[in-house]
């Protein structure tokens, strides 16, 4: 602060948890409030992480003057919990509980009376939950406000609390411009003035939802007592936290068993302004669904990622420069209440980096990707090891991360294998062309592995020997689907020795059926031999390189699919149509047939009878 005009404000660190970024968020709302009151233009707020403490910035000042001739205006909105809260005198903005939950019930049963609707065939309903969640995401902000699963939370146990913050204010109106004054000096200068106003809360209780490691238990400054209750804190970080949780805090329930859990994902920035972090969050939330535990922080972080390339128009470095990942905290259902049950933080990939347009949308392709494997995963038996392998590999840095991507491809193979072999045709393999660009954007020196000849030619015998196969229809296989061999390849990947022995004893397998097929049909074939110098070159490749390394890869290749093969959902649809019309069921869903390939295939051949 120079004569007596604010721009810089300073939140310490001192819990470890989202709490102080919230403060900060709260601050930066503040301050865009009052430039906007007194009419300033062309400012901008940003917020920076500086290690030990945030600073939230204005490239306008803030002056005495202009504090001193602000009207009152809420500082954090009210909300209505019920009808025994009614609205105080001259608020015409307020948040109506009531009224949005009303709202988000009709949506709900709207959903469910589509899959009860009998007379709609599986892809009628499926369109018509589309629609519906488009209506809904158009009404978002406007009919359903974009905050609710955060007030829909303070008007639980949080509400008490809330009411006595929003009452210092509300109260205290003639003394608003003191009660402002003070709210920047704690971040200035950090010595708030004594208050003399009566009726104050100058002391409130933490609660558990803005301070995740202050919530009710037992503690004590001092450990020569123990205390059952909330720890004590100031009402300006309070009343600044409650702001900034309703500006960027998501509240996302987890079903487990017949409870539900809840996760609160608060993200973290580096560097960026109010305006940019607010339109990121806003398109964010929109999209908001619930899922398992470890589901849910992938799809949160891989969202909010596509979210922030979608929208800068400043082509940097590292996403993780900009956006430093969620801070994730778990709630467990106790009843009445909840308790804390983990605090965590997952970090944006540190391999997500862009310097122009092209790159950016390259990595949207790749993440969308991505992210529509990890949704069709059910969290069941031994999925949890592979998403779990994936949610270490986003957080991980450089070999670590690949390692925990190898160790996600090992187990996605055999996953893929068993759903398929249980006519799960739903579920979408690896894309051969964007697994190029994920590993060359990841670690380029993967390169020399992936486009080596003898790799590519081992990798696709693997394929054509396993989920090309699945995705073909019974009646078109000329081959046998070789069963087991994903986690065949995982076990002999320990060694050079026995990877080079089982892939010398698979190719020579793949080669003798290939070729008694081309005798049974005039010389004809689907699929070629892999030759001595294609299996020479893979041996040169694994001599250089781990065997682990060289089988993973192999993993995510060989039970993967070349864009050519992968049908898109007009076909799908055109296919389904087809299949209900004569009375078929629809066996290939994702990929074309490697049949269709030869003379002479039908679209029949995507279809068999029930």
């Amino acid at each position: 602060m120079a004569n007596n005009m604010y721009n810089e404000f300073k939140i310490i660190k001192s819990s470890g948890t989202y709490a102080e970024t919230l403060e900060a968020f709260g601050v930066a709302n503040l301050i865009q409030e009052i430039l906007a009151r007194s009419e300033i233009v062309g400012s901008r707020i940003s917020i920076e992480d500086k290690g030990l403490f945030y600073a939230v910035c204005s490239n306008k000042d803030i002056s005495e003057e202009m504090i001193n001739s602000l009207p009152y205006f809420q500082i954090i909105k009210f909300i209505i919990k019920d009808n025994n809260n009614p609205v105080p005198e001259r608020i015409s903005s307020y948040f109506d509980y009531p009224a949005k939950k009303a709202l988000k019930d009709k949506n709900k049963k709207n959903y469910d009376d589509i899959g009860k609707n009998s007379s709609l065939s599986a892809n009628e309903k499926k369109e018509a939950r589309k629609k519906l969640g488009r209506e809904i995401e158009n009404e978002f902000g406007l009919s359903i406000d974009s905050e609710y699963s955060v007030y829909s939370e303070i008007i639980k146990n949080p509400y008490p609390s809330f009411l006595k913050l929003f009452n210092n204010l509300h109260n205290n109106q003639t003394d608003f411009t003191i009660l402002v004054t003070n709210i920047l000096r704690k971040y200035t200068e950090h010595r708030p003035m004594d208050l003399t106003t009566n009726n104050f809360e100058k002391s409130p209780t933490c609660q558990q939802l803005f301070n995740p490691n202050q919530g009710k238990g037992l503690n004590e400054n001092k450990a020569n007592s123990l205390k059952m209750g909330n720890q004590n804190s100031d009402w300006i970080s309070e009343t600044m936290k409650i702001s900034g949780a309703l500006t960027i805090m998501s509240c996302q329930f987890v079903k487990v068993g017949s409870a539900y859990d809840m996760k609160i994902f608060v993200p973290e920035f580096k560097n960026i302004s109010l305006s940019e972090a607010k339109s990121i969050i806003l398109d964010f939330k929109k999209h908001l669904k619930s899922y398992s535990p470890v589901k849910l922080d992938i799809i949160n972080i891989l969202s909010f990622t596509i979210k922030f390339i979608r929208i800068t128009t400043v082509y940097r470095d590292k996403v993780k420069n900009t956006i430093q990942g969620f801070h994730t905290v778990y709630q467990k259902d106790l009843g009445q209440n909840k308790a804390v049950a983990n605090i965590s933080f997952i970090h944006t990939p540190d391999f997500v980096e862009f310097s122009n347009k092209e790159e950016s949308i390259e990595w949207i392709e790749i993440l969308e990707h991505q992210k529509e494997l990890i949704l069709q995963i059910e969290e069941l038996g031994d999925a949890a090891q592979g998403l779990q392998a994936y949610r270490i590999f986003l957080s991980s840095v450089g070999h670590n991360a690949l390692t925990s991507f190898l160790d996600f491809s090992f187990w996605y193979a055999g996953y893929l294998m068993q759903a398929l072999a249980k006519n799960n045709r739903f579920l979408k393999p690896f894309n051969t062309q964007i697994l190029n660009k994920y590993y060359q954007f990841m670690q380029s020196n993967l390169s020399e592995i992936i486009q080596n000849d003898g790799f590519k030619a081992v990798s696709k015998a693997i394929r054509k020997s396993t989920v090309s196969l699945q995705y073909t229809p019974k009646s078109s296989r000329r081959y046998e689907i070789r069963y087991g061999l994903a986690q065949k390849l995982q076990n002999k990947s320990k060694s050079k020795v026995d990877l080079s022995t089982f892939i010398g004893e698979f190719i020579a397998t793949y080669n003798t059926e290939t070729s008694r097929s081309a005798e049974k049909n005039g010389g004809k074939t689907i699929r070629s031999n892999v030759k001595d110098s294609e299996l020479n070159s893979f041996y040169e490749i694994l001599d250089t390189n781990p065997s682990r390394l060289v089988g993973a890869l192999l993993a995510s290749y060989g039970f993967a699919l070349e864009k050519n093969e992968i049908a898109s959902e007009e076909e799908l649809k055109k296919l389904e149509d087809q299949a209900a019309k004569l009375g078929y069921t629809l066996v290939l869903a994702q990929a074309k047939t490697e049949s269709s390939e030869s003379e002479g295939q039908s679209d029949n051949n995507y279809l068999e009878t029930e």
